[in-house]
């Protein structure tokens, strides 16, 4: 059985999730230790230090999109559409999630404080015996120093919700009259987007945006009947 090693408030986390739940594949979780990744505790199933991973018999695999690629050889159903400019253009819209997206939910759910209030309970819950607004002072730094580093934390907060509100009008154009975001099935785009959008729905601005299309949200209760991010 495939054992998935997870930090499950990551969007990456829900992503491979969802994957295997679309793929009837089985798997066991290990929640991973905040605190104890610093000190090597995981280091013979993720050297890097990067979560989620998964160990497959006596293989390990880290990082999302190989995570995907590995269990896409498994089980039911195709993440990959066949067509070779469907599978580029899902693999385009993967890494905008990953690498673009992925950094406006850091930022506007992590490094606001009035954002990181809804999330709190949940990252506490990861690091135990730690106080909760230890936490959240631990959270704020040091996801504010990523995002500083990476250069939208310098941004104001209007034009980064400006910015938000632009990539959720572009997933929601892409969305009109259409299924799904490449093809006529799921994909692994689509689940690379709908987490970084669950992420995001923890920060009001975001939320108010969505909240506003017509055709996320209908897309969303699609995915979550086929791809459970967990199965009941």
């Amino acid at each position: 059985m495939i054992t998935l090693y997870q930090f499950k408030t990551s969007p990456f986390t829900e992503k491979v999730r969802r994957a295997m739940n679309y793929k009837n594949i089985a798997f066991e979780v290990v929640e991973v230790e905040r605190a104890k990744v610093g000190e090597g505790k995981y280091a013979d199933v993720s050297p890097t230090g990067k979560f989620p991973c998964i160990k497959d018999g006596d293989q390990a695999v880290w990082d999302s999109t190989d995570l995907i690629l590995h269990i896409e050889k498994m089980g039911d159903n195709q993440l990959v559409p066949s067509d070779p400019r469907a599978a580029a253009l899902a693999h385009a819209l993967e890494d905008w999630a990953d690498e673009s997206l992925y950094f406006y939910e850091m930022t506007m759910r992590l490094a606001w404080e009035h954002n990181l209030d809804l999330a709190l309970d949940e990252f506490a819950a990861t690091l135990p015996g730690v106080p909760k607004d230890q936490v959240k002072e631990m959270v704020l730094a040091g996801v504010g120093q990523i995002v500083q580093a990476q250069g939208l934390g310098r941004k104001p907060q209007a034009q980064i919700v400006a910015d938000a509100e632009r990539h959720i009008g572009a997933i929601e154009a892409m969305l009109a009259g259409r299924d799904w975001l490449v093809g006529t099935a799921l994909s692994y785009a689509d689940l690379a987007v709908i987490a970084q959008l669950n992420a995001l729905l923890y920060a009001q601005e975001a939320k108010a945006a969505i909240d506003k299309t017509e055709n996320i949200k209908p897309w969303m209760a699609r995915i979550d009947a086929i791809a459970p991010r967990d199965k009941g």
